[in-house]
C-alpha cells in the first residue's frame, strides 16, 4: 500500500492575518504539525501545497515535496475537498491520501498513526476522520436533535454528536476518485480529547492554543 500526506499551509487568510505563520509558544504554527507529521512516521511521501517562499523553503528542508498553490486555490472560496481532488489529480497513484492541517498544532504522532493504522488495516472503512463526542443538548434550526425536551435524560445518556476537529483525514484513491470528497461512504471517527482537537480560526483560538500549549504540553511562552 502507498501512502501520500497532504498540507495545505497559504500565507493568506481572512479571519486571523497570516495565522500559519504566526509565532505561538516559540514555534511557527505550521512547525507544530510538520514535526508530528515527521514523527509519526507512517507516509510514503508527504507533501506541503502553499504560496508562501518561506513554507517552501522549511518543506524542502525537511524532506517533504512541495506543490505550488493555485492562485484559485488560494481564495477563501476553495475548500478542503478542492484542495484534495487537486492534489489526487496530480498524484492518482497512492492508494491512500491523507489531508492534515497547521491549523491543528496539537494533533499528536500517536493520533496520525492511530488514524493511518486503523484505515489501512480495515476492510470496513474506506475513510477517516478526527473528532470530539459530545453527550450535550443539540439543536439545530429551531429543533432538539438529539433529545426531546418533554423527556430529559440524564446528559451522559444523550446519544453523542461528533464534530470534525478539521485536524486530519483519510481516505482511499477508490472513494476519492468516485466521490470527489475528502470523506467517504464508511469513515472511522477516531475520538481525540479537547485539548488536542483545538483548531485555530479567529483570534480567540490563538489566545487559547497559546494556553493550552503552555499548560497541557509544556511549550514555552512566546
Amino acid at each position: 500500500m502507498k501512502t501520500a500526506c497532504f498540507i495545505p499551509i497559504k500565507a493568506n487568510s481572512e479571519r486571523v492575518v497570516g495565522k500559519n505563520l504566526r509565532v505561538v509558544n516559540g514555534k511557527k504554527l505550521y512547525e507544530y504539525l510538520c514535526e508530528h507529521v515527521i514523527e509519526a512516521n507512517v507516509f510514503d511521501d508527504v507533501y506541503v501545497d502553499t504560496n508562501s517562499p518561506e513554507v517552501a523553503e522549511y518543506a524542502l528542508k525537511k524532506g517533504f515535496h512541495v506543490i505550488e498553490r493555485k492562485p484559485e486555490l488560494a481564495k477563501n472560496t476553495a475548500n478542503g475537498n478542492d484542495l484534495l481532488v487537486h492534489q489526487f489529480e496530480l498524484y492518482p497513484d497512492y492508494d491512500y491520501y491523507f489531508q492534515l492541517f497547521v491549523t491543528a498544532p496539537y494533533m499528536q504522532p500517536e493520533t496520525i498513526r492511530a488514524c493511518y493504522d486503523r484505515l489501512l488495516a480495515s476492510d470496513e472503512y474506506d475513510s477517516c476522520f478526527t473528532a470530539t463526542e459530545s453527550h450535550s443538548f443539540y439543536w439545530l434550526a429551531g429543533t432538539p436533535i438529539n433529545y426531546r425536551p418533554g423527556i430529559l435524560p440524564r446528559s451522559q445518556d444523550l446519544p453523542p454528536v461528533y464534530e470534525e476537529t478539521t485536524g486530519l483525514y483519510g481516505i482511499c484513491r477508490d472513494s476519492l476518485n468516485r466521490y470527489r470528497c475528502r470523506i467517504g461512504r464508511k469513515p472511522y471517527i477516531h475520538i481525540v480529547n479537547k485539548f488536542e482537537a483545538i483548531d485555530i480560526n479567529t483570534e480567540e483560538d490563538m489566545k487559547v492554543a497559546e494556553y493550552i500549549g503552555q499548560v497541557i504540553f509544556n511549550y514555552p511562552k512566546s
